[in-house]
């Protein structure tokens, strides 16, 4: 916890300044609509949240949640203009977001860092609805080479990282997880995964959006 609020007022600062490219290609690989719903799942001290609105419009709804006080509070700050907005201090690995609440979701950079990876996960899947989206933007450390096994040491350490592999775990609760990027880096991925059915009853989505 007292890592997370240290980075609100030093890394995070400098990282927002930097947020522009990654949230525009979230917005476009989401295809959000005005009207539906999205949740950002660990969002630090809300970066995402002017590109999330704009996107879904007034008639649309925001919910970001983040785990460290000071980040959620620097977030609420910065959502206070739009009443659609909700800036939740929530542990992802452990909190109900509302099942089958949200159109699309984004995690970037989060559920590495989480001690309990597949929970996090599941729980993301959860708040979907049978067609919903989840872009994810992630550190990935599966490969075998120097660089990343002094990554994951430093990772671990400085973050507590388990060693999940995300897009395997993604793969273990979603019908679809697709790279956004053919060929991706030796350290970070970039995913869409796609709720196809309803987890509770088996049933597919009609219509489902198609892969892109």
């Amino acid at each position: 916890m007292q890592l997370w609020d240290f980075a609100a007022l030093t890394y995070y600062r400098v990282l927002d300044r930097f947020a522009g490219t990654l949230n525009t290609l979230a917005v476009d690989k989401l295809e959000l609509e005005p009207g539906e719903a999205v949740l950002d799942i660990g969002c630090g001290t809300g970066a995402s949240i002017p590109a999330l609105v704009e996107a879904v419009g007034p008639q649309g709804r925001v919910v970001a949640m983040d785990f460290s006080p000071r980040m959620v509070a620097i977030a609420r700050r910065r959502a206070a203009k739009w009443p659609n907005v909700e800036v939740r201090l929530a542990d992802a690995c452990s909190t109900d977001h509302g099942a089958g609440e949200f159109d699309a979701a984004v995690a970037l950079g989060t559920f590495s860092a989480m001690p309990d990876v597949p929970a996090a996960i599941a729980n993301a899947a959860d708040a979907l609805r049978p067609g919903g989206r989840l872009f994810v933007f992630d550190v990935r450390l599966a490969r075998k080479t120097r660089t990343t096994r002094f990554l994951r040491a430093a990772y671990r350490r400085i973050a507590g990282f388990t060693g999940a592999d995300v897009v395997e775990e993604l793969r273990n609760v979603f019908e679809r997880v697709e790279p956004v990027f053919r060929v991706e880096g030796e350290t970070t991925t970039v995913v869409m995964a796609r709720k196809l059915t309803d987890t509770a009853t088996g049933s597919a989505c009609t219509p489902c959006r198609p892969s892109g």
